[in-house]
């Protein structure tokens, strides 16, 4: 089966990634994995082929392994589709930052944000149809190939007021870190090392490369794509130098 005749799945909920695969001009569909309820142990056959970490982290919590395994739960129900999945998380201290609880838990984490760097980090992985030939990593029966794209975001010094206001626009609960580069969360932002998209979940660069290893070649060039989703944001020209 040719690349074109076959379906893409985005294996996600968010409508940031889902902004910005539309940016590149793919033909998509999303279906949400409730995986991340109930994760499973890491295959280790797929564990050796994990895009190696900037900072140590448990296996359990490799972006990358949680992004496969939201295609491969969405795989399970579409054989001849490929699935793009993305896990982005927010590190700091060797501690991986996750969706706040509740207001408390998201002023506490954006207070330990303050003044500070810390690195975002986006794990890929695009499941190939079920009878694709391709060099990916082969597992149960399909193969996948993998990426990892890392960013360093460094905060501005904060007061506990513009913490909390910050907090109160009630932005934080769904994202990881407590913030959103996309939205208000930018006046806390001081500079961005790396990919910017890849911050707001969904490293375009690295994307097209995948579709590309996979037989699909975006319509869009990601860097196109990025200062279209600045201008659609009012973020161009962009506040720091960055990567897309």
């Amino acid at each position: 089966m040719s690349s074109s005749s076959c379906q893409l799945i985005l294996a996600s909920a968010s409508p940031r990634r889902r902004e910005l695969l539309a940016l590149l001009g793919a033909q998509y569909i999303c279906l949400a994995s409730p995986v991340e309820d109930h994760p499973a142990p890491p295959p280790d056959a797929l564990v050796a082929h994990l895009p190696p970490l900037p900072e140590p982290l448990p296996v359990a919590a490799h972006p990358t392994l949680v992004a496969w395994r939201k295609a491969a739960d969405i795989g399970r129900h579409h054989p001849d589709a490929f699935v793009l999945a993305a896990d982005t998380e927010v590190v700091i201290d060797g501690m991986v930052l996750g969706k706040p609880r509740d207001a408390d838990h998201a002023r506490a984490m954006i207070r330990r944000l303050a003044g500070r760097a810390h690195t975002v980090m986006t794990g890929l992985c695009l499941l190939l149809p079920r009878d694709a030939q391709n060099d990916g990593v082969l597992y149960d029966g399909r193969r996948a190939l993998f990426d990892l794209v890392a960013s360093r975001v460094h905060f501005r010094a904060l007061s506990d007021d513009e913490i909390a206001a910050y907090v109160a626009l009630g932005e934080s609960f769904d994202k990881a870190g407590g913030y959103g580069l996309q939205s208000g969360g930018a006046v806390l932002i001081e500079s961005i090392e790396g990919s910017y998209t890849n911050v707001v979940g969904l490293p375009l660069p690295a994307v097209a490369r995948l579709l590309r290893a996979a037989g699909i070649e975006p319509p869009i060039d990601p860097v196109e794509a990025y200062h279209t989703w600045l201008r659609s944001q009012g973020k161009e020209p962009a506040l720091w130098p960055t990567q897309p």
